[in-house]
């Protein structure tokens, strides 16, 4: 248990739910519990006895099937004499936030939602002995019984500049997956046109010596050369000044001898079908000309976080070596608003990193074989630890702090309690505005 003094077995979260219902009876607590879906909800009420007050039913996500959820909490609110009531759902994807919003904001009579976790959701089913059940009935009484004994957080929908960046971040990312398949998919045309131009990975590049050093993503000349003539049974015919002159006509630059390699390189290839080649040169091309479309989607939109970023508080994370702006906006944008947070504590909750558990079997194996529980914010999530990537191997202080928890735990775990304190060293700086707030060990900077 933690050192701090605890008034509720489950800490304040636990201590905030007693007082809220502190009083009141419990056939006059109404819950009402939610299964989110992409095209319905389904829909089941009951008191903090756990006593069904309405069955489940499904309610679309229209118009009229919130305004028959709306008519269905009135009813029961009714029926039992309700003193509050409890909302919750689970954050599935995306498909939650409006129908959050909607009854949060709803007027006159505003409903906060709790949300509960996922994977709280699916402990729960199997500790009722459901491992192998899957209904949307017992999901939704798995999601009920959670929130009657006041387990999930607030959802606290987010506005204004936050919003924005939440959503710009979010496309951000969905292109930047689309660049890297675009990426691999350009490299599987190479290897059906030009064999062995593309060489990737330690062992293959130990065992063959590729046309450059350079990777292939970061090699400007063969990013060049796959735009000029990508075909090895036209290169194997050309003298080093037709390549070159050919370069230069699309306003790319090239040597003579870098010419004259790379026509060596592509005498050595075993030529691929004519046909193939044709094939493929014009998917390359279509493919190339989409990935300059989203890598100028990609700038465009990091462009317009950064100019949000700089008017929030987490702008001050810029000035901390390791941390892009880039990197520091997605963090931004997965956080939301800071008045949102107490300390910094819950921003890491929320990602649903957990390094381990302190008892007393933990202690007898070092923490060897506890699994990372990903329980919170998959945006949040995945930028931070991208983030500590980033922040371990620029920051000598935290990178020394991996390294003495590596000695004794699994990577993945050091990683994960390097983040933890990596985030409560990171939210100081953001509340008192300066970039050298605090430091691990006394010399330190960061």
């Amino acid at each position: 248990m933690s050192r701090k003094k605890r008034t509720h077995l489950r800490g304040e979260r636990g201590q905030a739910f007693a007082d809220k219902i502190r009083g009141i009876p419990v056939e006059q607590i109404l819950c009402v519990s939610l299964d989110i879906h992409k095209y319905f909800h389904v829909v089941m009420m009951h008191n903090a006895l756990g006593e069904i007050v309405t069955p489940p039913f499904e309610v679309d996500i229209f118009q009229a099937g919130f305004d028959r959820l709306c008519q269905a909490i009135d009813a029961a609110v009714a029926r039992t004499d309700a003193q509050i009531v409890l909302v919750g759902m689970e954050p599935t994807g995306h498909y939650f936030e409006n129908l959050a919003r909607h009854l949060h904001h709803d007027q006159p009579s505003p409903r906060p939602v709790t949300l509960i976790n996922s994977f709280a959701v699916s402990r729960n089913r199997d500790q009722q002995m459901m491992q192998r059940e899957k209904d949307d009935e017992i999901d939704v009484a798995a999601i009920g019984d959670l929130l009657r004994r006041g387990e999930g957080t607030p959802f606290q929908p987010i506005n204004g500049l936050y919003l924005e960046m939440q959503h710009l971040a979010r496309v951000r990312l969905s292109k930047v997956k689309i660049r890297t398949a675009l990426k691999n998919q350009i490299v599987g045309h190479l290897d059906r046109i030009f064999p062995g131009l593309v060489i990737q990975g330690k062992v293959a590049r130990e065992r063959y010596e590729p046309l450059f050093v350079a990777d292939f993503w970061s090699c400007q000349t063969l990013q060049h050369l796959i735009r000029v003539c990508p075909d090895p049974r036209r290169l194997a015919t050309m003298a080093p000044h037709e390549l070159r002159t050919a370069f230069h006509e699309q306003g790319f630059a090239l040597g003579v001898k870098t010419a004259a390699e790379i026509i060596t390189y592509a005498q050595k290839v075993l030529l691929p079908d004519s046909e193939v080649i044709a094939i493929r040169a014009d998917l390359l091309a279509r493919d190339l000309a989409f990935l300059e479309e989203v890598e100028r989607l990609i700038t465009e939109l990091e462009d317009r976080l950064h100019a949000l970023l700089q008017q929030t508080p987490y702008w001050v994370w810029t000035k901390v070596r390791g941390l892009s702006e880039t990197q520091v906006a997605s963090l931004a944008a997965a956080i939301g608003d800071p008045a949102h947070y107490t300390y910094a504590a819950q921003v890491f909750r929320r990602s649903g990193l957990v390094s381990g558990r302190n008892d007393s079997g933990t202690r007898r194996h070092k923490g060897k074989g506890k699994r990372v529980v990903k329980t919170g914010d998959v945006y949040l999530r995945r930028a931070l630890m991208n983030a500590i990537m980033s922040l371990i191997r620029h920051q000598p202080t935290l990178h020394d702090y991996f390294d003495e928890l590596h000695r004794s735990k699994h990577a993945g775990v050091a990683r994960v309690a390097t983040a933890r304190r990596a985030v409560g060293i990171l939210w100081a700086m953001q509340r008192d505005q300066q970039s050298r707030t605090l430091v691990l060990k006394r010399g330190a900077k960061m």
